[in-house]
């Protein structure tokens, strides 16, 4: 058999079978990453597929002390309890920062709707290479460059703070009910697999305009930071990985073989050896 045919048989038989494993695997988690509104994500999963999950939040720093719960469902924040109680300000703050499930105005996290945007990619990409449609070695390397980036960039959504002050300052007027008070600014955001509540008490509201949309005003009378455990986002990332660690392997896999299909592989004595005994023989050294 020709090396081209090796090639095509590998492409053929084998890829489908290793990618339709991965998607049964990849189906189990992706919904996680889905919101409720399908405007937010190119993600549209059944309602029960969604995880809700409600943190419970309780934090004192000398005379300041946040309590309350919120509540996710999704990339959404659809209800929050807070009690707000600031003294280290020349006027103390009392507030409570509420949304109100019922009213069906939540606060969207943007970053876990951009990661359910990339696995969709990453799900729409394993479906064309489980249905046989990448069709040498060259397109399935690239096919396989293009998961893994979607892939990081999806957990780079997990990890890295994007902070956008100024419609973070919007939403505290249209999504808590009843309005917080002047200078006092909420916001939202995922750090390092964890959800993150800020406080900011401001000496001007029109301090927020500033060039930097994701800094917060330098003269603001104090800022607190509450980091915030959501079990199913850690799922989510360490089922990432694992699923970026397969692809990894399926790609030094491809690697071997056309590497041992487009060199003659020669045993000790020069002689040339059965090419598919070589690549099965390189596979299986490769795992």
């Amino acid at each position: 058999m020709s090396d081209k045919k090796e090639q095509e048989w590998f492409i053929a038989a084998e890829l489908p079978v290793i990618f339709s494993d991965l998607l049964a695997r990849f189906e189990e988690f992706g919904p996680l990453l889905a919101p409720t509104d399908p405007a937010q994500s190119l993600l549209s999963p059944k309602s029960g597929d969604i995880p809700s999950e409600t943190i419970p939040l309780s934090s004192s720093l000398r005379d300041d002390h946040v309590k309350g719960h919120i509540k996710m469902k999704g990339t959404l924040i659809t209800k929050t309890e807070l009690s707000i109680e600031i003294n280290n300000t020349p006027v103390p703050i009392k507030t409570v920062a509420s949304i109100k499930e019922e009213e069906h105005n939540p606060w969207r996290l943007c970053q876990l709707g951009h990661a359910a945007n990339y696995m969709f990619y990453v799900k729409q990409k394993c479906e064309d290479i489980a249905k046989g449609k990448v069709t040498d070695i060259s397109l399935a390397k690239r096919a396989l460059d293009f998961i893994l980036d979607q892939i990081k960039r999806c957990k780079l959504q997990l990890v890295l703070p994007r902070q956008d002050v100024a419609s973070t300052f919007n939403r505290n007027y249209c999504v808590f009910s009843p309005e917080l008070p002047a200078g006092v600014l909420v916001n939202f955001h995922i750090k390092d697999i964890k959800l993150v509540l800020t406080i900011s008490c401001l000496k001007n509201p029109q301090d927020l305009h500033v060039k930097d949309k994701y800094s917060l005003p330098k003269n603001a009378y104090c800022d607190r930071t509450i980091m915030l455990n959501v079990h199913w986002m850690t799922d989510i990332f360490d089922k990432l990985t694992q699923l970026q660690n397969e692809i990894q392997l399926v790609y030094q896999k491809l690697s071997v073989f056309n590497q041992a299909i487009h060199h003659k592989c020669r045993s000790s004595d020069g002689a040339v050896r059965d090419p598919v005994t070589a690549v099965r023989e390189a596979v299986d050294d490769c795992c």
